[in-house]
């Protein structure tokens, strides 16, 4: 089995650390484990839209 990496951004890793700190049962590698398997389970994820194209709507989106 190959060797996974996840990269995580300073606020991130704070925030995965705080909540491991909080939460001595876990560790790093059961939390992940446990938060693929919930997504593989149900990969839902949500999305916001965004207005950042909102004055191109009279320009056509295409694929090249």
């Amino acid at each position: 089995m190959a060797t996974k990496g996840v990269r995580f951004n300073k606020s991130d890793e704070e925030a995965i650390n705080d909540f491991l700190e909080k939460n001595p049962y876990f560790d790093f590698s059961t939390l992940a484990r446990m938060a693929i398997i919930k997504f593989i389970q149900n990969p839902t994820i949500e999305l916001q839209a965004t207005d950042k194209f909102e004055d191109n709507k009279n320009e056509t989106n295409r694929i090249q």
